[in-house]
């Protein structure tokens, strides 16, 4: 795993690059830096994506380190003899409805994950059918320019009789 000097320097190395190369049309120059563009997202997104695992990993490390204390605070008062749930009756109904809730909340879990993996997956296939669908318009578009080119050509030179 890389540290964080050498993620930023390897972020810092990305160049801007001008376009002054007076044979290009301004469609080849846009599509050059469009595609520059989107060379960097591509470059710099699997950072975004580690620092937000890595945030969500430490939020649920806290979470369980704030419960592990809160705990230790309630064996600390079991272990002075204050107050013993054990005698209670209520004992083996929260350890029951304890158990139950951890239950569906862990089966909940599962069902979330696949459901937001499915969703992702879903995006993703949507996404590639957006582009085949921009793919077929502009090979529509381009068809329609090329007939049209042909079809003024065609006037004018009639025109000229």
């Amino acid at each position: 795993m890389k540290s964080k000097e050498d993620k930023s320097k390897e972020l810092e190395t990305i160049v801007v690059i001008k376009s002054s190369d007076a044979q290009k049309d301004i469609s080849e120059i846009a599509k050059e830096n469009y595609t520059k563009l989107i060379d960097v997202f591509i470059k710099i997104q699997p950072y975004y994506t580690q620092a937000i695992c890595n945030l969500q990993s430490e939020c649920i490390k806290s979470i369980k380190k704030i419960v592990e204390a809160s705990f230790l605070t309630q064996e600390y008062l079991l272990f002075t003899k204050l107050f013993n749930w054990n005698n209670t009756p209520f004992a083996t109904i929260y350890i029951q409805q304890s158990d139950s809730l951890t239950n569906n909340i862990v089966r909940s879990l599962h069902t979330a994950t696949q459901l937001g993996i499915n969703t992702l997956e879903a995006a993703g296939n949507s996404l590639e059918t957006c582009s085949n669908v921009v793919k077929a318009v502009t090979e529509v578009n381009s068809n329609l320019v090329t007939c049209w080119n042909s079809t003024c050509k065609i006037y004018v030179a009639n025109s000229g009789n």
